[in-house]
Formats: structure tokens, C-alpha cells, sequence
């Protein structure tokens, strides 16, 4: 009896998988990729260019492997149609739900939102094309068709051969709150561990040298935020926050100024909270 069980419900877990279509494990995205205002996805290599007209494999992620793979348009946004047709001639397509795998290729065969499509397995040039015609045809009634016959198998993209990450904090960040000067800060990448940071301060602009102080993070021990602290200003004011000694603290989207005095009063600390609004 528990064996008749047992059968039963390896037969219905089959048929669920069946009609889902839903992979076993989520697919994982590498840090490259980010997501502009109007909510679409893009994905940029290390030296901060987009990458257009392309297939794109996101392998920098190992249990990805040569599996996962995404569509971007000439403006590098990914492609999120049901049914696309590229230059090799062959149709495939893409993830269309927001279920963890949004506009990743569909290469498991199986049923797809009452869809069968029989998927090319193996990675030969054509890997995940649609065999089967009528899963072809149905996808066409439901979707549509997408043609990026601009894009083929002379223009294919992996994320593993960006190298190691490196996180870039340039762009501007607006005055939330704090104790001192309203206004924006300004940084610029020099490399991982410097950045050049300019503030407009009652209408002039100062300008300094960010260096990561790595002692710092890991007396805070926090691995999600980075310490820089700040030198060679260019001028000098009592209430800045952008003086020699203070440092800068940015987690996710916000900076924080923090260890400012008053020349010649150590005591006295100012601090405040700036939000990233474009950059």
C-alpha cells in the first residue's frame, strides 16, 4: 500500500512538472546585471559599457552554466517576447512570467502555459531552438512574433569573460537630511579602491580624493558598505562635509558623511545622509 503511494505521488509530481514548465532550480543573475527607471533590465561589463544586439550567456554565475541565456535589444534592454525569430533562422523563445526566470530562454522542452515545445538540447550552434512546428504556431497565436533577425551566432556575449566584479559608486547624490550643508555630491570612479568627489558648497565647488579604508569596514564588520576617507580638499570650511580627516560611508544608494569637526575641535562631529539620484 505505502508503495502504491509512493508511485502515485512521483506520478503526479511528474505531471505537475509537466504542465507547468516551471524548471526544477531558479535561474541566478550575476551582478553585472541592473535595471533603469522605466523598470527594464540591461547589463553592463566592467568598463561600464552596455551590451547591445546580443545573446547574451550569464555564466559569471557557475551553476548557471552554458544554460542560461538572455536577448538584448539595440539599446541593450532584454527582450522578455514569447516567440522570437534571430538571424540563424530558427525560433525561440523567451520567458514571459514573472516567476524567477523572467526573459531568460525557455531550453527545457516541455509544456509552457499549454504550449508543448520541443527544445534543441544540445549546444551546437542552436542550442534551445523549437523543433516542433505546431509549439511554433500555437506561441505565434499567443504572442506574437518578435523578429531580431539583427542578432545571430556572430554576435554572443558571456558574462564570465567580464572578470572579476568590481563595484562602481560614481554618479550624484542629492541632500536627504543631516546636520550639514544641503546640496550634491559628485563622484567619480578613479579605480576599486579611489574615487574623485566634488561638492558645490554656497556656490563653490570643492574638490577631493576618496581612498577605501579597508581597516575601517572590517572594524565595523560590515560587508555591505564601503569606508572611504577624504583628503587633499581644495580649500577648507568649518561646517563642510567634504573635509581632510571625515570620512564617506555608502551602503546600497545612500552616502553618509561622518568624522567632520570644526577646525581645532575635535569633539564636534557632523554628519549627513545623501541619496543617489542619477549617474
Amino acid at each position: 500500500m505505502n508503495r502504491k503511494r509512493i508511485i502515485i505521488t512521483f506520478i503526479l509530481a511528474a505531471v505537475v512538472a509537466a504542465i507547468t514548465g516551471i524548471s526544477a532550480a531558479a535561474a541566478s543573475f550575476s551582478q553585472f546585471w541592473k535595471q533603469s527607471s522605466d523598470e527594464s533590465w540591461y547589463i553592463e561589463d566592467n568598463s561600464g559599457r552596455r551590451i547591445t544586439d546580443a545573446w547574451l550567456c550569464d555564466d559569471a554565475v557557475a551553476e548557471n552554466g552554458k544554460d542560461v541565456w538572455y536577448l538584448l535589444d539595440e539599446w541593450g534592454n532584454m527582450i522578455t517576447d514569447g516567440l522570437v525569430k534571430d538571424g540563424t533562422g530558427n525560433y525561440y523563445s523567451l520567458e514571459t512570467e514573472h516567476n524567477g526566470y523572467f526573459g531568460m530562454l525557455r531550453y527545457r522542452s516541455g509544456n509552457y502555459g499549454g504550449v508543448y515545445l520541443d527544445l534543441e538540447g544540445s549546444h551546437a550552434g542552436s542550442f534551445a531552438a523549437i523543433k516542433n512546428a505546431e509549439g511554433v504556431n500555437a506561441l505565434k497565436q499567443k504572442y506574437g512574433l518578435r523578429d531580431v533577425s539583427n542578432i545571430n551566432n556572430s554576435n554572443i556575449v558571456y558574462t564570465s569573460s567580464f572578470g572579476a566584479y568590481e563595484e562602481d559608486y560614481s554618479g550624484t547624490y542629492q541632500f536627504r537630511n543631516g546636520q550639514t550643508w544641503e546640496g550634491m555630491f559628485t563622484l567619480i570612479k578613479i579605480d576599486k579602491d579611489h574615487y574623485e568627489v566634488s561638492k558645490n558648497e554656497d556656490g563653490e565647488v570643492r574638490t577631493a580624493l576618496l581612498t577605501r579604508d579597508y581597516d575601517y569596514d572590517r572594524e565595523q564588520g560590515r560587508s555591505d558598505q564601503a569606508t572611504f576617507e577624504i583628503s587633499s580638499c581644495s580649500g577648507y570650511s568649518h561646517e563642510s562635509d567634504l573635509n581632510d580627516e571625515g570620512y564617506i560611508t555608502i551602503v546600497g544608494e545612500e552616502l553618509y558623511t561622518h568624522g567632520l569637526h570644526y577646525e581645532g575641535d575635535v569633539g564636534w562631529e557632523a554628519a549627513a545622509i545623501y541619496v543617489k539620484v542619477y549617474g
